[in-house]
């Protein structure tokens, strides 16, 4: 059974509507400021007289350690790296094709030891907090001064209880009640921005569980999600359930979807952990609760494929690793979308630290390329290597990116995925296929 169809059954949906609708509306009053003036992103023109596209800046997985000064492979980002990172994201960001976003898809903290589990007393979370907060304040700074709009989601590390919590732990308190308020960081901004002009705040009816949907430029909606929620490691102490809280984060996609769609808006789903297979561990990343007949890795395929033309992008962190992955109908025939993932800055996996620029079509949204932009631990400076989709994967000229993916042969995208699978021949080497293709189960 759809889980929609199951969800409609249960008492508390037509309140979580009706609470919804309120807190929508409620969060539709804004004031004037910052970067609601400023007119949507438009296309450069270079000095040959052609037309470029313009970008957004995508990061995901520094998992800073602030006690180490240096990185390596197989360990988390050192100060070293971090400061290398900052400064090419400043040059990356000062330069005359400046990307008109910043979004970043979750896992702030370093990876750590759990006392019990994965969960850190409220004693003990010093050092992890400190963490968290190195990164946020940096990101607001570059955000601050170039205007930019950033977005954060959560990550699996991210909650303040630990590796798989809830995006809230026992106090209500989130990644984000570590930071002050910045007129150009979402979600954060929420409620400050009074005015509908791009970038604003879309919805955020629940945010203690880290999920909202904000509009970068106009004619675009970011969904952004908390599929920690559907990892089968999740634990909730923030005084809920996992199935409910999946449940309605389901239920609230749907409708962003169907507004999205009657607005004639383009949407970018972004999200942490993507469904499908790990080609890492080779898990199933989305869980199918015992006990119950809902299947959220079905429900999210319904979607695409119901709303496969107004769904523009699906971006996803986690993995650490630069993947694509072919999202299907029901019949596991017809691909729906295509998602694009970010690699990770932390050598963690041994791979090298990556993150990228991604061209989109002004006029329709679609992803057309992206420009991935790698370096090696130790290096004093983030130099200049770099590759793109199109090297990959051998993307013709106007061709989107779904329209190159969702073409090719499995084997053809595996032997491209392979290439650059690591960040361009890093430490490591894994089986891609599996993580590729993402069907009904």
């Amino acid at each position: 059974m759809n889980i929609l169809t199951q969800l409609r059954k249960k008492k508390y949906t037509r309140s979580f509507f009706i609470a919804g609708s309120i807190a929508i509306a409620g969060l539709m009053a804004f004031r004037k400021q910052g970067p609601a003036n400023k007119a949507p992103q438009q296309r450069h023109i270079t000095k040959t007289g052609h037309k470029k596209n313009p970008s957004f800046l995508f990061l995901s997985d520094v998992h800073i350690n602030t006690t180490s000064k240096t990185t390596v492979y197989g360990g988390d980002t050192g100060e070293d790296l971090w400061a290398a990172f900052l400064h090419k994201a400043d040059t990356i960001l000062r330069g005359k094709e400046s990307p008109s976003f910043i979004i970043y898809t979750g896992d702030l903290p370093a990876h750590y030891s759990c006392s019990t589990g994965c969960y850190l007393p409220p004693a003990s979370r010093t050092g992890h907090n400190n963490n968290i907060d190195t990164i946020l304040s940096a990101l607001h700074r570059l955000a601050d001064k170039y205007h930019k709009p950033l977005f954060y989601l959560p990550g699996n590390n991210d909650a303040l209880a630990g590796d798989y919590y809830s995006f809230a732990d026992e106090q209500q308190q989130t990644p984000l009640s570590l930071e002050p308020a910045s007129p150009y960081f979402f979600p954060k901004a929420m409620g400050n921005n009074n005015s509908t002009a791009a970038p604003c705040m879309v919805s955020a009816p629940h945010p203690t569980m880290g999920y909202y949907s904000a509009c970068p430029v106009k004619g675009l909606r970011l969904v952004a999600l908390n599929t920690v929620i559907f990892n089968a490691n999740f634990t909730a102490v923030d005084g809920t359930t996992q199935q409910r809280d999946g449940n309605i984060q389901m239920i609230w996609l749907a409708a962003q979807l169907a507004d999205a769609e009657a607005k004639k808006e383009k949407v970018y789903i972004a999200m942490h952990i993507p469904p499908g297979t790990d080609a890492y561990g080779g898990k199933s990343m989305w869980a199918q609760l015992p006990g119950n007949k809902i299947n959220w890795l079905n429900s999210f395929l319904n979607l695409t494929d119901r709303y496969k033309a107004t769904i523009a992008g699906i971006l996803y962190g986690h993995t650490h690793m630069d993947e694509v992955r072919r999202l299907y109908d029901s019949t596991g025939t017809h691909i729906t979308a295509v998602a694009i993932s970010c690699p990770g800055v932390t050598p963690q996996h041994y791979n090298n630290p990556g993150f990228k620029t991604v061209q989109y079509d002004p006029e329709n949204m679609q992803l057309l390329d992206f420009t991935t932009y790698y370096t090696h631990p130790g290096q004093q400076y983030w130099g200049d290597s770099t590759y793109s989709f199109s090297q990959a994967y051998g993307r013709l000229p106007g061709m989107t990116i779904y329209g190159r993916l969702s073409n090719m042969p499995l084997q053809n995208v595996s032997n491209g995925m392979n290439r650059i699978f690591t960040v361009k021949n890093g430490a490591a080497t894994y089986n891609t296929t599996s993580g590729i293709e993402v069907k009904y189960k």
